[in-house]
């Protein structure tokens, strides 16, 4: 289904979505001992990146599964947050019926469709998301719906401190991203005709993971992403010594607080990088946390991918070839 509302409305709106959906309450809490967010592609990026903001402070295990398959430690003890945007994606589907054989409490986040007919059917807690989005694009809803749950069965309360810089954020859209010059439509113009490489700290994995994925899907474009260490142990020394002209390396850098302490890691790359002469781009990401900071890299990397899909001419709403092999893979399960 095509999506009613148009992108560049979507991506301005994230904000506002985002505000919006930290008021949610689910209506219930939830008695458990850990927690899994199930979910695949574009949905699955909320929970992605929740994972994460949850990370440092949950005192339960918080797991990310996008494979149809649970891990047997699922049972009746265990919180199932699955999520569809479409409600028709075949392996959420299945997530969910294997949620519940294994006796988990379930939580659905969709627009509609199969899940929520199901859901309806098995007396689930329901969390319903506007219609007319593009399921990527939904992201900003999809976080705060997710977080609110995760603090519904007794992990983190992060509300208050998403409330406190949601100024800052609208502050950073219209002025860095989208002001005389913005940083997006710059990275977009350099990015084209090379290979965009997205680097963070490990607090900010997930976000690097979008940017790839924004590329992909809105851009029709190849990116790759890597975090730290292991970018240090491991890819550094291959960086610093090979011929990698084609590619533009972009460092995601934000500041040392609970959340992160790997700020001095990155910094000690780049300036390895520096002195070797690789094509690169150091984004400080300026805000007052770590927190913050993925709020911002969202919103730069959202607007890059579909600068570098308007530069290109191409719809970045349009995925045909993903539609075409989830077909085929329907055909194969029939």
């Amino acid at each position: 289904m095509t999506p009613s509302i148009p992108t560049d409305v979507q991506l301005f709106n994230f904000v506002d979505d985002l505000e919006a959906s930290l008021g949610f309450d689910p209506g219930s809490r939830y008695d458990c001992d850990n927690i899994i967010l199930c979910g695949v592609g574009g949905s699955a990026v909320s929970s992605d990146f929740a994972t994460d903001c949850c990370l440092v402070d949950s005192v339960k295990p918080i797991r990310l599964i996008k494979y149809p398959d649970l891990p047997s430690w699922a049972s009746d003890r265990t919180l199932a947050v699955i999520s569809s945007y479409s409600g028709n994606t075949a392996e959420t589907l299945e997530m969910y019926r294997q949620a519940k054989s294994k006796g988990c409490a379930v939580v659905a986040i969709t627009s509609g469709g199969a899940l929520k007919e199901e859901a309806v059917r098995g007396g689930d807690e329901l969390v319903m998301l506007p219609e007319g989005m593009h399921p990527r694009h939904a992201i900003g809803y999809m976080i705060g719906y997710t977080l609110a749950v995760i603090h519904a069965a007794g992990g983190p309360d992060l509300s208050d401190a998403i409330r406190g810089f949601i100024p800052s954020l609208r502050r950073y859209r219209d002025g860095t991203v989208l002001g005389d010059g913005g940083l997006a439509s710059d990275l977009a113009r350099e990015y084209l005709g090379s290979v965009p490489v997205i680097c963070s700290d490990s607090s900010m994995r997930s976000v690097a993971f979008r940017w790839k994925t924004q590329i992909n899907e809105n851009s029709k474009y190849v990116a790759f992403c890597d975090s730290e260490p292991t970018f240090s142990i491991n890819d550094l020394r291959a960086w610093a010594s090979s011929d990698h002209g084609e590619c533009v390396l972009t460092f995601l850098v934000g500041c040392d607080d609970r959340m992160c302490v790997g700020t001095g890691t990155m910094e000690s790359a780049i300036r390895e990088l520096q002195s070797s002469g690789v094509r690169m781009r150091v984004i400080r990401l300026g805000g007052s946390s770590t927190l913050e900071n993925m709020f911002r890299a969202i919103i730069l990397g959202d607007y890059v991918s579909v600068d570098m899909a308007n530069l290109r001419g191409m719809d970045p709403a349009e995925v045909r070839p993903v539609m075409q092999m989830k077909e085929k893979l329907a055909g194969r399960r029939h």
